[in-house]
């Protein structure tokens, strides 16, 4: 790759803290260089998830240290742009091509490398800001309702899934895909939520502040969790994320599910994280396994699945993703735009938990 690309912006943390106090703007990071089974792309849009937020607060270290590497880092999780250039033993794609990908880290910064398996060309019909809104929330659903609760094209048909904080951006994707697949699907959301998560498509549509869930579902098939057991993240309290949610929640929301029928509950806010920061690496994997291990057979004497579900980046299920957005089956779902330069205020934004969808930071100009 050529030298001339020199410096870039990008968006750093050298410590962990509030936004205002640990989100540097630097104009000279060095551009990084594509290992050989890597692609490098010069970044159109990325996107904010919550677990940025929290990680730049230091949820997650003792893990995230690990995969990322020590401070100081570049955040982000998604990225949409144009390929740059490409390692030595990249075959599938070329400078040029329109891609999109949920990189482990690296993301709030004008160029980006990731791995060509993890990436996919970018669906035809959206923006680069659309785009960015999708990989992670995407990837993050196809891990729990296809690799874990074993949901696809072919058995959703009639299905009754729950899905609660429809939506946000992992749950305003999970009800369109589950809808693509011709799943009967309810969200549950906010008051101000609703009418966004019915124009999402979902067959029903409960409002919390209103209505109490249990007494209205029963006999379900999967439930997709996406808020978790409040104590478990004493770390997120006071955030927005889950701001309002009984401590109980997960059993209520078990509560809806069939018994003996292989219902399915998944969920991807485990305690592990905050067990590790508690507990150190090893102590804080073994007590979460511990954990997983007792409710599970919790849900094994009722005769369903219980799964904790996390995160994985995968190149083909996206080209999958970008066939549902080119034939209009799921659309993006952006609440707010903003520049590199408002990073603070879009991390800030995001921490109020009241986003519809994604956050997006334009990064080109475009």
């Amino acid at each position: 790759m050529s030298s001339a690309i020199g410096a870039m912006r990008a968006v750093k943390i050298e410590r962990y803290g509030s936004a205002e106090d640990v989100l540097v703007l630097s104009r000279d990071t060095p551009v990084p260089q594509p290992a050989d089974d890597e692609i490098l792309v010069k970044v159109k849009a990325t996107a904010i998830n919550p677990v940025d937020c929290v990680a730049r607060e230091g949820y997650g270290r003792n893990i995230f240290s690990t995969l990322w590497g020590d401070l100081p880092l570049i955040l982000g999780r998604d990225i949409s742009g144009v390929v740059a250039a490409t390692g030595r033993n990249v075959t599938e794609f070329s400078p040029g091509d329109e891609v999109y990908a949920a990189p482990p880290i690296g993301c709030y910064a004008e160029y980006a490398t990731v791995k060509a398996e993890h990436a996919a060309l970018k669906p035809r019909n959206v923006s680069h800001q659309e785009a960015a809104s999708l990989p992670f929330v995407a990837l993050t659903t196809w891990v729990a309702l296809v690799d874990k609760a074993d949901l696809n094209a072919d058995n959703c048909a009639g299905r009754k899934i729950v899905i609660p904080r429809a939506a946000g951006g992992v749950g305003s994707f999970a009800v369109q895909l589950m809808k693509s697949w011709g799943a009967y699907v309810t969200g549950i959301c906010s008051s101000r939520n609703v009418e966004l998560v019915k124009r999402l498509g979902a067959d029903e549509v409960i409002d919390y502040s209103k209505q109490d869930f249990t007494e209205l579902l029963s006999d379900y098939d999967a439930a997709f969790d996406t808020i978790g057991k409040p104590s478990d993240f004493e770390t997120m309290r006071g955030k927005g994320y889950i701001e309002g949610v009984e401590d109980d929640f997960d059993e209520k929301l078990l509560s809806v599910l069939k018994k003996h029928a292989g219902a399915v509950y998944v969920t991807i806010c485990s305690p592990k994280m905050t067990l590790t920061d508690q507990y150190g690496l090893d102590e804080g994997v073994r007590l979460a396994e511990e954990i997983f291990q007792k409710r599970a057979e919790v849900q094994r004497r009722y005769g369903r699945c219980y799964f904790w579900s996390f995160f994985n980046p995968n190149g083909q299920a996206l080209e999958a993703i970008t066939s549902l957005v080119e034939a209009n089956k799921i659309r993006p779902v952006v609440d707010r735009v903003y520049s590199l330069e408002e990073m603070v205020a879009a991390h800030k934004y995001c921490e109020t938990g009241q986003a519809q969808g994604k956050i997006v930071i334009n990064i080109s100009g475009d």
